[in-house]
This record gives structure tokens, C-alpha cells and sequence, in this order.
């Protein structure tokens, strides 16, 4: 019933039939059930998951059915000396696998590993498509803040011409400075089609990454939901990261899909190490047959049946075996070093992803500062221009320095967001609010 409603809420997203605006949430809803990446690793799952049953399927008796009939160009003497026309017979045989050197359960349990890697590989597609979303939302939302702070950028300086004519018209403004203003002006009428055509590539991205025909608008993201977080990152220092860095990299050993399936393979080659070894053992199978057969003259079927143990060992060439043991043992030992490998990249990843996590956060509270007292100097320095008190130069240095600030502080918010998610996605898990609850807990402990 949930999956039924779900199916029924995406479809009406899809639609545009539920909200004017796409939130993010939803927008993950979308990726999850359209991306044709995650869809293509659904299939593959389901595709191993079928090879695992039917290699469990070899484990129990075969069995075959079989059947003759026969038509003679011309009468045989069969048994005596009666003449026969024509022969039919029916029957059927099972063979049961008793010892194959291993091959044969091996072989199931190297399909279940096999599984399991597929199930990985899925909840890393999974897991990516999720960060891609994400990524592509915020970059969303970061140029249509940009947007807005290039149309008011625009507008003041529109603002500043007029006020710089009237000035220029007065003679209180030379000529000079009069068109160093108009040539700002122009300037940011290029720079707002600049991020118009960001926005609008953006939007275009996102809609294809989604599978659907086009985004209106996104729900906003209130920096205020993400206050408490960046204050409590933006106070820690490097020297307090340990026992975060030790909770994420124990979390990320036990969820990483590339961890995971980096352990499975190695278990994979043992298993095929062994397997590779059965080829030396010999194979035993029990095989049970009854068969009915008869010729036109008589009445009745005669009935045969046999019970026998089929050996075999192996003998020549042992050469290929003892090759094959020896790659295989090589598939091993590399198997091992790529494991050591990944995990400790993985650890490295993992200690990267909070630091840069912790240092967006101060970016954040930096810029914000910075934003704050730019437009308090951009204020006063754009009165005192106002009444001839500074030159264009003066009042084009704070314009330059506030839009930057604006730009900077909206650009670490959105980095800050993507650091985020980027560690979540190395942790190997879905729920932000483990990662909330490892931030509060090391503030707490602080």
C-alpha cells in the first residue's frame, strides 16, 4: 500500500499537480524512481539474485524425462525370431551430486557473495543519485540567490548613475567619474545575463537528472534550519576532532558500499581458491534410472532400472590445476592489498569530509560578518557619495567589496551544504540526522 502511494505521489510531482514548488525531499523521490542509472542496477540486483537461487537449484537431484519411438523401413527379427515393426520405450533418469571436491556449494556461495555485491553496488547508486540530486538542487537555489543579488546590484547601480548625473549636471562630479560609473553599470548588466544563464542551465540540469520535462521553482532552504549546526562546527577546532573522526570512520567501515564490497571480494577469492583446489579431489555422483520399453507384438512393457555410483578422478593434465591454484592465490593476495587500499582511503576520505565539513562552517560565520559590515561601510559610503563627500572610485571600491561579500556569503552556505552531503555519502548512509546527532553529541561532551 505505502509503495502504491508512493508510485501515486511521484506521478503527481511529475505532474506538477502537487505544489507549485519542488522541495528537496521530493525532488529525491523523483531521482530515486526515475533515474535510469538507479533503475539499470535494480535489474542487475534482481538479475544476481536470480543466479544465486539457481545456483542453489544444483544442490538437489536433476532429473530428465525421456521418451522413443521407432519406425522400421522393414520388419526385424527381434527376440525369438519374432517380427517387429515398430519400438517404443519411455523413462527417466536422476542423478544426485555427492561429492564434486566442493565445486558445487562453493559455486552457491560464491553466487551468494555475488548478491551481496550487487545489493552494494545498488545502495551506492542509490546513495550517489541521492548526492547528485542534492547537488544539483543546491546549485538550484545558489544561482537563483545569486540572481537576486545581481538584479539588486544592478538596480544600485542604476541608483548610483542617477544620483552621479545630477551631481555631473550640478558640476560637483567630473565627467571622468561620471562615466567610470556608467561603464560599472554596463559592466553588471553583463555579469546579471552571466548568472541569468547559469540559472537557467541550472534548472535545465536538474529537470534532466530527474527525468521530467521541466522545474518551476524550488522550495527554499532557510539558512535558519541549518543555524544550530554551523554554530556548534564553526566553535570546534582541529584539536577537538578525534572522537568525531573515530564515531564517522567506525560508522563509514561498517556502511561504505566500496568498503563492503572490497571485504566480499576477498571472501570471493577464497572461496574460488578452494573451489580452484576441489579440481584435484575426485567427483562422485549417484545416478538412479528406470525405463520401459516394448515392440509392436507385445503386450507389455518390459521394465529396467539401474542404481550406480559414477567416479571420477582426475589425473592428467595436473599442470592446468596446479596453474590455476597458483592464479587464484594471486587473485587473493591482490584482493587483499586492494582492501587495504580502499579502507584506507575511505579513512582519509572520511577525515577530509569532516574537516572540510567543519571549515565551510566557519566560512559561513566568516562571510556572514564579512557581508554584514561591507553593508554597513556600503550604506555610509553611498550617503557620503550622495552629498559629494568621496569620489566614484570610493563608492565603486565598497559597491565591489559589498556584492562580494553577498556572493561569498551565499556561495559558503551552499559549499557548506554540499560538504555535508559529500560526507554523508562516504559514511555510506542516508539519514542526516546521525550525523546531527554526532555533532551534538561531541558539543555536549566539549
Amino acid at each position: 500500500m505505502k509503495k502504491f502511494l508512493l508510485s501515486i505521489i511521484v506521478i503527481l510531482i511529475s505532474l506538477g499537480l502537487i505544489a507549485q514548488s519542488l522541495s528537496l525531499d521530493e525532488a529525491k523521490q523523483l531521482a530515486l524512481k526515475n533515474n535510469p542509472d538507479l533503475l539499470s542496477q535494480q535489474q542487475t540486483t534482481k538479475a544476481s539474485k536470480n543466479n544465486l537461487w539457481q545456483s542453489y537449484l544444483n544442490l538437489i537431484p536433476s532429473a530428465s524425462l525421456t521418451g522413443n519411438y521407432t519406425k522400421y523401413d522393414e520388419q526385424r527379427l527381434m527376440m525369438g525370431l519374432e517380427p517387429a515393426e515398430e519400438s517404443k520405450s519411455y523413462g527417466y533418469t536422476i542423478v544426485q551430486p555427492v561429492f564434486n571436491g566442493g565445486k558445487i556449494w562453493l559455486g552457491a556461495r560464491i553466487a551468494n557473495d555475488g548478491y551481496k555485491i550487487a545489493k552494494e553496488n545498488l545502495k551506492n547508486k542509490t546513495l550517489s543519485t541521492i548526492a547528485d540530486v542534492e547537488s544539483k538542487y543546491f546549485n538550484v537555489l545558489e544561482n537563483q540567490v545569486l540572481l537576486g543579488i545581481s538584479n539588486k546590484d544592478l538596480l544600485a547601480s542604476q541608483t548610483n548613475v542617477e544620483i552621479a548625473k545630477i551631481r555631473f549636471d550640478a558640476g560637483t562630479l567630473s565627467k571622468a567619474e561620471y562615466l567610470q560609473l556608467q561603464s560599472e553599470l554596463a559592466g553588471k548588466e553583463v555579469s546579471l545575463i552571466q548568472i541569468e544563464n547559469l540559472y537557467q542551465i541550472s534548472l535545465l540540469e536538474l529537470a534532466n537528472f530527474l527525468q521530467i520535462e521541466k522545474v518551476n521553482e524550488l522550495a527554499k532552504i532557510p539558512i535558519e534550519t541549518h543555524q544550530a549546526t554551523l554554530d556548534k562546527l564553526s566553535n570546534k577546532s582541529l584539536s577537538e576532532l578525534d572522537e568525531m573522526i573515530d564515531t564517522i570512520i567506525n560508522i563509514g567501515e561498517n556502511n561504505n558500499p566500496s568498503l563492503k564490497i572490497s571485504e566480499i571480494s576477498v571472501n570471493t577469492n577464497k572461496k574460488s581458491l578452494l573451489m580452484v583446489g576441489g579440481n584435484f579431489l575426485p567427483s562422485v555422483n549417484l545416478q538412479y534410472s528406470n525405463n520401459w520399453s516394448k515392440y509392436d507384438f507385445q503386450d507389455e512393457y518390459n521394465k529396467s532400472g539401474q542404481l550406480g555410483i559414477n567416479l571420477s578422478i582426475p589425473i592428467f593434465p595436473l599442470m592446468d590445476n596446479g596453474l590455476g591454484v597458483a592464479k587464484a592465490n594471486h587473485n587473493l593476495k591482490q584482493s587483499k592489498y586492494a582492501l587495504e587500499t580502499v579502507s584506507d582511503g575511505i579513512k582519509l576520505s572520511l577525515q577530509s569530509s569532516l574537516i572540510n565539513l567543519i571549515a565551510a562552517a566557519k566560512t559561513v560565520k566568516s562571510s556572514k560578518l564579512a557581508m554584514e559590515y561591507s553593508k554597513e561601510t556600503y550604506d555610509q559610503m553611498k550617503e557620503r557619495f550622495t552629498h559629494g563627500v568621496i569620489t566614484a572610485n570610493d563608492l565603486l571600491s565598497v559597491e565591489v567589496m559589498f556584492t562580494s561579500a553577498q556572493n561569498q556569503y551565499t556561495t559558503s552556505f551552499y559549499n557548506f551544504l554540499r560538504a555535508k552531503s559529500s560526507l554523508l555519502l562516504v559514511m555510506g548512509i542516508e539519514d542526516p540526522q546521525i550525523l546531527e546527532k554526532i555533532i551534538n553529541r561531541s558539543t555536549e561532551g566539549k
